[in-house]
């Protein structure tokens, strides 16, 4: 697989919370692009189909530069995950900057000190 920049949504096998099972779901990569290059793991937020009730950014085909979604999907800010990129299936898509940017503006509300 190509290297994995920031922005490009990627298919991966999560495993439920019971780790009993696993389902494969699209995921953001969130983690700079250089971070990527010497790392064996990438950041990512979960993207879903059901709208979060929390920090949740809505995300289209329209929203991506290459590639598309199979329906209109949520970035769930708050579900961040550090995983090894031998676990990635596949890139499916990259994302604009503009929305890029949105989801990076929800990052810091999520994680500014009280």
């Amino acid at each position: 697989m190509n290297e994995l920049e920031q922005g490009s949504i990627v298919l991966v096998d999560f495993t439920y919370s019971s780790q009993m099972q696993s389902k494969v779901r699209p995921a953001l990569i969130v983690s700079n692009s250089g971070y990527n290059r010497i790392s064996r793991d990438v950041i990512v937020m979960k993207i879903t189909s059901r709208k979060p009730k929390l920090f949740a950014i809505s995300i289209t085909s329209e929203d991506l530069t290459a590639g598309s979604l199979d329906r209109p999907s949520f970035v769930q800010v708050d579900a961040i995950y550090a995983l090894e990129k031998a676990i990635i299936c596949d890139r499916i898509g990259i994302v604009r900057p503009e929305k890029m940017q949105e989801i990076h503006n929800q990052i810091s509300e999520l994680l500014t000190i009280d």
